[in-house]
Order: structure tokens, then sequence, then C-alpha cells
């Protein structure tokens, strides 16, 4: 039986296109070879899309023969013949459809609970988990516009969300997608840092330490929204971090691990249709983070989580006070979701690590690994530290030991053999160097003109620098600083270097620097 969203007819009075119904049209596909990369989106006859009540920028389900069903964006076009929708490669890799296949074509309709459960987030009164979840099944299945989203996302920083709103959001985030379920008893591990640092990239280097324990400890990420590069766009450097829920299975079978983008296996779907509407402001309501990181870790069968929380005077957390504040709530949602919880709040005054950028962070990460002479030694120290705090929580070691344990890994090669085996297995060049990652060709050198001692790095002006540079877009771009606080510096040393892959992007940069410089240093 065929199903369309208002009325029902039978498969065989679809297909012989007998019946005239006013809730949608059939039509034969046309797959065009051309993705938008973040959206669905369809083109449709503009004479047969409005007869149907279908407009530009509305939404409409596809629907086949066998019930299986996407919803997609609408563009008109001419050139589209009635009795043909043209399919975006996009939707390709959410559905299966073959050319000439015939599908039902009908006006998309978000719930009216959502639509209700939105004007009362508004209002600032409180919805139940059934509302909750009706908002986010419906972002989940792109049923939600960009301008509802963005209500719904704002409603956040005008009214305070509870810990409890939060718990329901991550579980209905979760419960709308993928979800992994291991053997009772498994310990999953997983390691999560907020953000808000530039550089700190201890995501890539933990990963295969903890996995070459043997112990399980999957990972999968967003896209960048308040840092120059995250730990997707760094990972993306050197691997695929694009896989199917069989794929990510098989990785964490072989490996112990994996590093994938969770967006692109519907692993909490809403998250990255939210993410979207945030990025041009550059802002995230703290119960939105919280609820975004729980989610994606309950989907992955998280048993064992530690979630690190930078403090620093201009880092994404700026006080202790507020770092308990987000530790509480991480508990809190930890905890109901069944999860072993550790947070750590960390010291981040300044830059971790000298390299700011995806390639950059990248090289860090290598030099690290390989245990190159130039690493950075704040960031290896960091990884040690975090990696200790894990190995504690999974009852490996304590102290000591478990210090012992995580250094070792590193200064042994074990870490670098399992990131070796994790490229290879992710489509990567397992025997890339640290030194051969080709940077931005455009290039400024920030020089000292007068001696002195560094007083303080800006993070928020670094990560300003760093996106007029072109990040997190441009791979290549970002900085390098070859002094950090506390460093003397002399009259015309280079003190930082600026990377981008044009000459527009290196002016803006260079521009931003000069309106505002995030290095700071007294005689």
């Amino acid at each position: 039986m065929f199903k369309s969203h208002k009325s029902k007819t039978t498969k065989k009075d679809f297909l012989a296109f007998k019946e005239t119904s006013e809730s949608y049209y059939p039509a034969k596909v046309q797959l065009l070879d051309i993705k938008d990369g973040e959206r669905l989106i369809v083109l449709l006859n503009p004479k047969q899309a409005m007869a149907f009540g279908i407009n530009l920028n509305n939404k409409v389900q596809l629907t086949k023969t066998n019930g299986e069903h996407i919803v997609a964006d609408v563009s008109l076009s001419e050139a589209i013949p009635t009795g043909k929708v043209a399919i975006y490669a996009d939707i390709i890799d959410k559905i299966s459809l073959k050319n000439d296949e015939l599908i039902a074509v009908s006006l998309a309709e978000s719930s009216n609970a959502s639509y209700e459960a939105i004007r009362k987030k508004m209002r600032g009164e409180k919805i139940s988990y059934d509302e909750m979840f009706a908002i986010i099944k419906d972002i989940s299945e792109n049923k939600l516009d960009d301008t509802m989203m963005t209500y719904y996302v704002a409603s956040s920083f005008f009214y305070p969300t509870t810990d409890e709103e939060m718990y329901q959001t991550a579980k209905a985030m979760a419960e709308c997608g993928v979800m992994f379920k291991y053997p009772k008893g498994e310990i999953i591990a997983d390691k999560h840092c907020i953000g808000g640092v530039p550089g700190n990239e201890t995501t890539m280097i933990l990963i295969p330490l903890i996995a070459s324990l043997g112990i399980k400890i999957p990972k999968n990420f967003s896209k960048s929204i308040t840092s120059p590069a995250a730990t997707g766009e760094c990972v993306n450097v050197l691997m695929n971090i694009n896989f199917n829920k069989e794929g990510i299975e098989n990785l964490v079978k072989d490996q112990n691990c994996c590093l994938v983008r969770g967006g692109g296996l519907d692993l909490a779907p809403a998250d990255d249709k939210l993410i979207k509407v945030q990025y041009p402001l550059s802002m995230q309501s703290r119960a939105k983070v919280v609820s975004s990181i729980m989610a994606k870790k309950y989907a992955m069968g998280v048993t064992h989580s530690l979630i690190d929380i930078p403090v620093g005077p201009t880092a994404k957390v700026s006080s202790m006070k507020e770092a308990k504040d987000w530790k509480k709530k991480f508990e809190y949602v930890g905890k109901k979701l069944g999860m072993k919880m550790s947070v750590q709040i960390t010291e981040a005054n300044e830059v971790i690590g000298n390299g700011v950028g995806a390639v950059m962070q990248v090289r860090e990460v290598l030099r690290i690994l390989q245990q190159h002479p130039d690493r950075a030694m704040d960031l290896e120290n960091k990884v040690i530290f975090l990696a200790t705090k894990i190995i504690e929580e999974v009852g490996l070691a304590k102290g000591k030991e478990a210090k012992q344990i995580a250094t070792t890994q590193l200064t042994s090669g074990a870490a670098w053999k399992k990131m070796q085996e994790i490229i290879k297995a992710q489509g990567g060049n397992p025997k890339v160097d640290s030194e051969t990652l080709p940077l931005g060709s455009h290039t400024f050198d920030i020089i000292a003109d007068k001696d002195g001692v560094i007083k303080m790095i800006d993070l928020h002006d670094i990560n300003a620098v760093c996106r007029k540079l072109g990040c997190p877009v441009v791979d290549q771009a970002g900085l390098y600083l070859y002094k950090k606080t506390g460093d003397k510096v002399k009259k015309g040393e280079v003190v930082c270097r600026l990377y981008a892959q044009d000459e527009i992007n290196l002016n803006l940069g260079k521009k931003r620097r000069e309106e505002r410089s995030p290095i700071q240093y007294t005689n």
C-alpha cells in the first residue's frame, strides 16, 4: 500500500497514474550529478509544483512505492519537464533512487505539535518530552525550515533551559537517528572537549593512544562552529570521515576505535541542522552544547565519558564558577543517560600547542605521535593528563601507574602505530609525515617591533584572525605561534606567521590583526 501524508491510495493506482490526488503527484526520477553539500535539494517543474501548493523554498516529501520517504528542499526550474523530479546527489546518500523510478511528490508539513512546542519555548514555558521529541523529529526529518529552527535555538538564549529539558533533548536527538548497541557490560569509552580554545587537538592523539590499550573508544564529531578547526576538519586532512553504521561497527571491531563524522551517519541528525543555523553568529547556548554532545555519546553506546572543559580569561568558559556549572550539567545528563562521567576542568590561558587551523593542528598531532623534537610539549602533557583520567575511569590502573601507561604508549610508538592503522583503515596514507603537509601558499610574518615579554594571547582574537584567513573552510589556512605567554622576544624576531590560500584572505587576516592584535607583550 502506498501512503501519502494526507490520503491513501493503492500502489496500483499510484503506478498507473489513474487517480488524481490533492496531496501528491507522481513523477519520474532524474538523477543529477550535483551536490549542494549541506541541503537536500530537488528541482521541480514550476507549474506542476504550484498546482499542488508547492512553492520555491517549501519542503517536499518524496515517497517510494515501498513506503520509504525523504524530505527535501524545493527549487523550481522550467528546464524540468512535467512529470519529472530532478534529484541532487546528496539525496542519493540518504535513500536509494534510480533514474526513471516512479515516486510521489507531496508538500511536506511539520507537525502542529512541533510548532506549538516552539511557541511555548519562545514564551518561556516548560515543554514535555513528547513535545521535545516532536520538535527534534521534525528537525531530523528536514520538515522544519531554517526560520523555525532559528526560533527554537534562540529560545535558549532568552529563557533558561532546565537540566531535565537538556536530558530530554539529548535523548530525543539520539533516538531520532542511528543508535549503536554493544554487548551488555562492554566498556565503550569516549572523550570530548567543549572547544573554544584554538589548537588543543588532543582527540586525534588520545583516541589511538587509548585504542592501543585494547579499550574501545569510537569517536564522532560535528563541524566547527566557534573554532578555526575542530576535530572533524583535522581528521579529514588525513583520512575519510564519512562511514555508514556497518562501516563504523567494522572499524570499532577491528581497530577498537574510529574517527568519523556524525552528521553524515544520521547520528543525532538534528544536530548538524541546528549547527547550520547557529554558525553565522558563532554562538551556541550552553544547553544546546550539552544536549548535542551527550546525544551523540548516547547514540554511540558510550558507557564511560570524559568531558574536557578548558577555562581561561578569553576561552569559551572564562571562570571557574561557569566551569562548575558546565560540569554539573554534563554530570546530570550523563547520569540520566546511564553513563559513568569524568568531567575535567583544565587550564586554557592561551593557545594549546603552537599551530591553529586544520593542517597546522594535524602537523602538531603528528609531531607528538611521531615524537618529533619540535613537538608542542604543552599539548603532549595535556594528552597524557586526559589519557590518565580515562585509564583510571575504566579501571585499568590508578594514579602514577595510569600516567606511566599513558606516557609509555606515546614514547614507545604504540599510539603512532595504532594511528597508522586507523588512517589506513579509513582510506588515508599511513606513511604521512608531519613535515610534508602543505600549508597556505600566502604567508605574512608578525615581527616584534621591540624587546619584551609575551604578556597575553587573546583566544577570541586568534579565532577572529584565523576566520578571516579562511578557517575553518580552508584547511591550509591558519597561523603558527613562535612565541607563547611568558616567552622573551627581541626586536625583529618572528612572533607569529599567518597562512592563507589567497591574497584576499591574507589581507583580511592582516587587517583584523591590525585592528586588535591577539598577541600582547610588555617591555
